[in-house]
């Protein structure tokens, strides 16, 4: 499955700060505790202005909890580096407020795959 939405219109759009996106809550939260990155203006300008190294698509799927289910809105979901750290970013477009919603920004919980190519050596080194 490709991505519903064009990643490179979502970080023009993020670098116009919050005219064009914002970020939630939960999302907030999580900017702040894995990233350093406290506020909302902090985490649109990371990603505006490149933040978010080496982007890898990892699905999209339907919003399940849209209060309007008519219209069915998606939301992509990409891995990312930035620096040491490996991350997991979601969004998704609002058509009824023309603005991006960040839903998650957070370290990554799948295994780190630049870390992959030392697996087998270490399990060796170890056994």
């Amino acid at each position: 499955m490709d991505p519903h939405y064009k990643l490179d219109d979502f970080i023009g759009d993020c670098a116009m700060g919050n005219s064009k996106a914002f970020v939630t809550s939960g999302a907030q939260l999580t900017a702040e505790s894995d990233f350093n990155l406290p506020t909302q203006k902090q985490v649109l300008e990371f990603i505006g202005n490149g933040g978010l190294e080496k982007p890898a698509f990892i699905n999209s799927e339907v919003w399940d909890k849209n209060p309007e289910p008519k219209q069915a809105i998606m939301i992509d979901a990409y891995s990312f580096y930035s620096g040491f750290l490996y991350g997991y970013i979601a969004f998704r477009f609002q058509p009824k407020t023309g603005k991006w919603a960040i839903k998650s920004f957070k370290k990554n919980r799948d295994p780190d795959t630049r870390n992959l190519a030392f697996k087998g050596s270490l399990t060796n080194l170890l056994t």
